[in-house]
């Protein structure tokens, strides 16, 4: 079974300075939901443990994510593949962030997943999945607008509680 999801936000900030975060990997993980442990294994390449709830279950999975496309001010693709930790499945998913400009000092950031669920997983039944899959989304660009502007703020700005 394969979700996808799309969305869109648009960012107080210039090209440069939202595809310099997005290349940033461990500021990446920090805006997506459930990722921690994120550890760089060379150049590009990462494992991480995505951990997401899904009805009464709690969904664990050890990946290795790798940047597969990278064009600079433009796009940044990646995969990401692993099995799940204590249950029976597998996990593929690509992930795509496409860069415009908006306005001036102002960022369109498009962003889309394309997630597959094998195994005991995959079984579990597709309105539950697909709806958590647009939730996950949705929270995914909220976490990203929000950390790019937070970056943003001079460092004076950054301490002081909003």
């Amino acid at each position: 079974m394969a979700l996808q999801n799309t969305g869109e936000i648009t960012v107080g900030v210039g090209r440069a300075a939202a595809f310099a975060f997005a290349r940033n990997a461990q500021q990446m993980a920090e805006c997506i939901p459930g990722c921690h442990d994120l550890q760089e294994l060379s150049a590009d390449r990462y494992s991480a443990v995505l951990t997401s709830k899904v009805a009464f279950v709690t969904l664990s999975f050890k990946v290795i994510v790798e940047v597969v496309k990278s064009d600079p001010l433009n796009e940044i693709e990646a995969t990401a593949t692993g099995d799940a930790i204590k249950l029976s499945g597998h996990l593929v998913a690509k992930a795509n962030l496409q860069f415009a400009d908006a306005a001036e000092n102002q960022t369109l950031i498009r962003y889309s997943a394309e997630v597959g669920l094998t195994g005991k997983l995959g079984g579990l039944g597709q309105p539950v999945l697909k709806a958590k899959s647009a939730e996950f989304a949705r929270e995914f660009g909220a976490n990203l607008k929000a950390a790019i502007e937070r970056s943003a703020l001079p460092s004076e700005q950054k301490d002081t509680p909003a």
